[in-house]
């Protein structure tokens, strides 16, 4: 029988961070390349490039000096705090939106050095890509992994979700609260990211000690990780608990002007307080950015994933993957996968509840945490065997 053609997919992908977008798109090009020729376009040259190009595909990064020098992803999410830098930033990124979408993302894609037959679109927010795509009569689909926020007057919501109702042949949404949001049934199919375990799991030697309890939480200093919460969660935690804390630290504007303005935000002023009271305390085991972070997971009893804004975890997939029970805010969605069955929920922006959540998975028996545990893993066992199929939307487009 003869094999069936390869279809031919430019993935482009935004560039801008190494986390669980990231990840999942490792783990979605390992797939893809089984039965696809996979190429990468990344609008910015980022760490992530260097991650991508491990994977053996060809990554292109814009040739236009309009990416570097101005362009900036419109971005309305859920999973964001939204200022006075953060609206002056939007209006500014709203305009490069329109120059790409019309005039910059066109003669990228043409000059390319291959002919490609599907767009695939790793974010919600670079749909600006989706219209070039169509005038060169290419398929388009598009990964909707951010929630899409709703807005005050819904002005903003509308010209993203109308971009991707017009110009995107396919959705596919990270979970059915992403679907949800973006409101468009007739094209969506939901499919939860895969769990990605190769090259994360390297042995090392001596990470925990048995008289302790330990608890793992990956969102480094990211406020919409719950870094507030749970620095103010520590002093209230049992004598025998620690946590693993990974993750990226804070960062700043490079810009003097942009750093000042931040201050109107009152975050600004209690950030470097929560900093070092996160240093000094001798229940945090501080490991930055890591690869092997599954070595963690199975030293721990639970993941922390204390958000305090909504969006898809993909960390809790990867710690029911390995029968870990997680706790959680009680954000929008979030009850979507966990349950009080396979985790703990504590109210969001309430460090005493948090810490009471992880005192009381560290003191559960020895029966009760394993009952958790094989519900955490049935739970992965049930999301897998009924999840979506990214290759099943590929071939239908």
């Amino acid at each position: 029988m003869l094999n069936k053609k390869l279809k031919k997919i430019l993935i482009i992908h935004h560039g801008v961070g190494v986390g669980g977008g990231l990840i999942a798109l490792l783990g979605l090009i390992e797939e893809l390349k089984e039965k696809n020729e996979v190429r990468v376009l990344s609008v910015f040259n980022s760490e992530a490039v260097g991650y991508i190009k491990k994977t053996g595909v060809k990554v292109y990064l814009p040739k236009s000096k309009f990416y570097n020098r101005f362009y900036g992803l419109f971005i309305h999410s859920e999973a964001s705090y939204f200022g006075i830098i953060e609206f002056l930033r939007n209006l500014k990124n709203l305009s490069t939106f329109f120059l790409n979408k019309y005039f910059f993302a066109k003669d990228e894609l043409k000059y390319l050095n291959f002919e490609f037959e599907i767009v695939y679109l790793n974010s919600t927010f670079i749909s600006d890509w989706s219209f070039a795509a169509k005038q060169l009569e290419k398929k388009t689909i598009i990964h909707v992994r951010e929630p899409l926020a709703k807005g005050f007057l819904g002005i903003r919501k509308a010209i993203l979700r109308n971009t991707i109702k017009k110009y995107c042949d396919r959705v596919i949404a990270i979970s059915f609260d992403n679907a949800i949001r973006i409101d468009l049934k007739e094209k969506t199919t939901v499919v939860y990211d895969p769990v990605v375990s190769k090259g994360r799991d390297a042995t090392v030697e001596n990470v925990s000690n048995p008289k302790l309890k330990y608890f793992l939480y990956l969102g480094g200093m990211q406020r919409i990780k719950g870094f507030e919460q749970l620095v103010n969660a520590l002093p209230n935690l049992d004598k025998d608990v620690r946590i693993y804390f990974l993750g990226g630290d804070f960062t700043t504007s490079k810009s003097k002007l942009k750093r000042v303005i931040s201050y109107i935000d009152p975050y600004m002023w209690r950030i470097n307080s929560l900093i070092n009271r996160l240093n000094k305390s001798d229940k945090v085991i501080k490991l930055g950015l890591i690869d092997n972070i599954f070595v963690y997971y199975r030293n721990s009893i639970g993941l922390l994933s204390p958000f305090s804004k909504p969006h898809a975890s993909l960390p809790v997939l990867e710690a029911f993957s390995v029968g870990k029970p997680v706790i959680v805010s009680d954000v929008e969605g979030m009850d979507e996968i966990v349950n009080d069955k396979n985790g703990l929920f504590f109210k969001n922006n309430d460090p005493k509840a948090l810490a009471i959540a992880i005192n009381g998975m560290a003191s559960l028996g020895s029966s009760d945490y394993q009952i958790m545990s094989q519900n955490a893993k049935s739970k992965y066992i049930d999301i897998v065997n009924n999840n979506g199929i990214v290759q099943l939307v590929i071939d239908r487009v």
